[in-house]
């Protein structure tokens, strides 16, 4: 799966956040945002996808050891042909 071009669909199953969501847990603002596998592991049903776009452009998070990557949910993603 490695390099598989992605875009995020959902984020935890779910297209919306909940309302007592923190700002910068709020992984959903990257629904629809395309990025690329960059690992080969699946861990948890996750893989490592490094975005195109900046997390910090989003206020989120960042603590992987590739900045802009997040472990996401296999069926929380679309894969590009």
């Amino acid at each position: 799966m490695k390099n598989k071009l992605v875009i995020l669909k959902s984020f935890l199953g779910t297209t919306k956040s909940k309302a007592d969501t923190v700002e910068n847990e709020n992984y959903w603002k990257l629904i629809g945002e395309k990025g690329k596998i960059v690992d080969d592991r699946i861990i948890n049903g996750r893989i490592l996808v490094l975005f195109e776009t900046h997390l910090d452009n989003f206020k989120l998070e960042n603590h992987n050891p590739i900045k802009n990557s997040l472990w996401i949910k296999i069926d929380d993603l679309k894969f590009e042909e």
